[in-house]
């Protein structure tokens, strides 16, 4: 790809916010979302951002190093806000309502970084896939304790909780495929009706 056609790729104020290593971690995001990981290059990345591709090597070995910073950091950043709402204040079906509000935003308010996340980490080492996948079952099993303690205080459906969680996630994180940022519902309205057709139920 051409340096002009990649020169206005948003940056998000990351100079601003972190320096040159979050500004080449914020243009890769976007572009291995927009293009594909491998059809972007590290000549894509610096072009965006204005300098030369050896400049970005005093922060990263690799275009792989850069993509397993990007969906590393994602996953620990989710992680945190999981634990710190599992754990928090409220019953489990409050802290299960937050905990999905969050993830939906969270979702939706990172589209870019969500997509390279779940449609671009396969291009990782073995290793480092198997260390994501790590990370990803730890934050499964955040929800599915929570759904487990619901289940114990009759708060939720006693059923499997291994169907329950991964149908309470599926249905929240897939939301980053389909949601129209020009479309009729906000973010909020999908989290909430997320939250309203797990909660509730489907038949009225």
């Amino acid at each position: 790809m051409a340096a002009d056609e990649v020169a206005a790729v948003p940056t998000d104020g990351a100079v601003a916010g972190g320096g040159r290593r979050v500004e080449i971690l914020d243009v890769a995001t976007h572009l291995f979302r927009a293009q594909g990981y491998h059809s972007t290059s590290l000549d894509d990345i610096a072009a965006a951002i204005g300098f030369t591709k050896p400049a970005i090597y005093y922060y990263f070995a690799s275009k792989e190093d850069i993509l397993f910073t990007i969906v590393s950091e994602h996953v620990d950043r989710a992680l945190d806000r999981v634990l710190g709402i599992a754990r928090g204040p409220g019953s489990a079906l409050q802290r299960m309502h937050a905990l999905l509000l969050e993830n939906g935003r969270t979702v939706l308010h990172n589209r870019d970084v969500n997509t390279v996340f779940y449609d671009e980490r396969n291009a990782l080492s073995p290793e480092r896939e198997a260390d994501m996948r790590d990370r990803e079952r730890t934050y499964t099993r955040v929800v599915r304790d929570l759904y487990v303690e619901g289940v114990e205080t009759g708060e939720f459906l006693d059923m499997d909780a291994t169907v329950a969680t991964a149908t309470i996630l599926g249905a929240s994180i897939w939301s980053y495929r389909w949601f129209d940022d020009a479309g009729p519902l906000s973010v909020e309205e999908v989290a909430d009706g997320v939250w309203q057709l797990l909660s509730v139920g489907l038949v009225a």
